[in-house]
């Protein structure tokens, strides 16, 4: 059996309830963009239901703990896959063992959800470092970023104290996803943003910015291999100091 979902949060979760109440064992929870077909499936579509999405919810709060469902949301927002069959088959182990499923790695299931937990924290911790505002024209500031995981939400707390007195926009251009800050709160769209090529009114620091960089580099000790591994290539072109 596999279910295919719409791929929110709630709609695996919903699953995770569906199979539960079903007795039902699926083979793997995806979404309609990562099905395939095959001759001997059988699917079960499932609708998202936010009341059995939140009786799972509060199941993994409950008999596991609060930690444990951060760690589930962290792993959905890796995109990875078959995240909704990791999810699931970690959610099965934890409401039998409880709260210390958390340190279960020696099971496979245990430590695959661990694994991309651990990946889209360790991106979140590498964007509040390498993130990079740009004032606009109006005054906002606007950074843009393509990271490998949906991050957004969990970099936004971040820079709504770092930067609290300022308007900002952190814009992800590969999902089209964006948080948007007027100095009280954060506001999430999906609204597709537009950015002029001239829309830079700070070039004078860019290019101060780039003779710092410069500045502090001492060529002797250059090392590309290892700056490549504080600071992946992959994101130097939305880097300031990497144009």
């Amino acid at each position: 059996m596999i279910y295919v979902t719409d791929g929110t949060f709630e709609g695996i979760l919903t699953a995770v309830f569906e199979a539960y109440r079903n007795r039902e064992e699926p083979r793997s929870i995806v979404t309609e963009k990562c099905f395939q077909t095959t001759l001997d499936s059988n699917i079960r579509i499932i609708e998202t239901n936010q009341e059995k999405s939140d009786r799972v919810y509060n199941a993994i709060v409950d008999k596991m703990s609060y930690e444990v469902l951060e760690q589930i949301y962290k792993a959905w927002l890796s995109e990875y896959h078959d995240v909704g069959t990791a999810i699931y088959k970690f959610i099965k182990i934890g409401l039998k063992i409880g709260k210390k499923v958390i340190s279960f790695i020696q099971n496979p299931d245990v430590q695959k959800l661990n694994d991309l937990s651990m990946k889209v924290s360790k991106e979140v911790h590498l964007f509040t470092g390498i993130l990079r505002f740009n004032k606009l024209k109006n005054g906002i500031y606007y950074a843009r970023i393509e990271p490998d995981n949906n991050i957004v939400m969990l970099i936004a707390d971040h820079f709504a104290d770092r930067l609290s007195d300022q308007p900002w926009i952190i814009h992800d251009a590969k999902r089209d996803f964006s948080a948007l800050f007027d100095t009280n709160q954060v506001v999430y769209t999906s609204e597709k943003i537009t950015i002029p090529a001239d829309y830079k009114d700070d070039r004078e620091f860019e290019m101060l910015w780039k003779k710092y960089f410069k500045a502090i580099a001492i060529e002797s000790r250059i090392n590309p291999k290892l700056q490549r591994s504080f600071m992946p290539v992959r994101y130097w072109g939305n880097l300031t100091e990497k144009q």
